[in-house]
């Protein structure tokens, strides 16, 4: 693969992050391709998350927000700062494969239209080194409206797209951002397992052990469909029956398996 000319900046919001923050940013710093800086987002921790990153490197740089302001304004308190021409965003309890950031930034200088690309994520640690760029899968509106293809880990954006994470989101902001940047424009997938999970997405502790308000979200994605066209109002129905089957499905398989 050829090196880009295109630098990163990576945003790691963190809360209460001390146990995992520091697998976090290893994995940045032992990437192939540097980024060209990391901005770590302490979100009103109320744990030692701050003098951890601080005796990390003296090159990372810290924003701290007054309170928990939420995931998706910590994400845009980096994004708003980033200098790089990509913004990568990484979970403080994920981490990444070492070869992450070059193919993400190969994929984006030899695909000028690309302003969103993701990618699948594992659980297993994964080393595999990967010799060739993967295609980029166009994903289309309706195809992430139904079902949400990206992990926050596992996004990488154009730095100056006119959008954001919504503030109003503390769950499903990834399927949010994805539905409004794909309903203008082309959101691009590889099927290459770049991030690895610090917790599966259904477990304790993680967000996603919500299924209610994480439901709620989804739901309120789907009611949110008519900002583009009244029209789309005749779907919501549909929409929100299929949301909720849904919701019944996962949570008889929490509970029975």
């Amino acid at each position: 693969m050829q090196a880009s000319k295109l630098s990163i900046t990576v945003v790691i919001p963190a809360y209460n992050a001390a146990n995992t923050i520091v697998r976090a940013i290893q994995s940045c710093m032992a990437q192939t391709l540097q980024p060209l800086e990391i901005i770590v987002i302490d979100d009103g921790s109320k744990d030692n998350t701050l003098d951890i990153v601080k005796q990390l490197s003296p090159n990372i740089i810290i924003i701290s927000l007054e309170g928990n302001k939420g995931p998706s304004a910590a994400r845009n308190a980096g994004w708003d700062l980033a200098k790089g021409d990509i913004v990568s965003f990484l979970d403080s309890d994920d981490e990444w494969h070492p070869q992450k950031l070059e193919i993400i930034a190969g994929l984006f200088e030899s695909n000028q239209s690309a302003v969103f690309i993701g990618h699948p994520y594992t659980l297993q640690a994964n080393q595999t080194p990967y010799s060739v760029q993967p295609p980029l899968q166009s994903k289309s509106w309706l195809s992430i409206l139904l079902r949400n293809p990206f992990q926050t880990s596992c996004i990488s954006v154009r730095k100056n797209i006119p959008y954001r994470f919504d503030n109003n989101y503390r769950y499903c902001e990834d399927h949010e951002l994805a539905v409004r940047i794909a309903h203008d424009k082309r959101c691009y997938y590889i099927n290459y397992p770049l991030t690895i999970l610090g917790r599966p997405q259904l477990s304790e502790g993680g967000a996603s052990a919500n299924l209610w308000k994480m439901r709620k979200g989804q739901l309120s994605i789907y009611a949110g469909i008519t900002r583009y066209s009244i029209i789309y109002a005749v779907f919501l129905p549909a929409l929100w029956l299929y949301s909720l089957s849904k919701h019944i499905i996962q949570w008889i398989r929490l509970k029975v398996f």
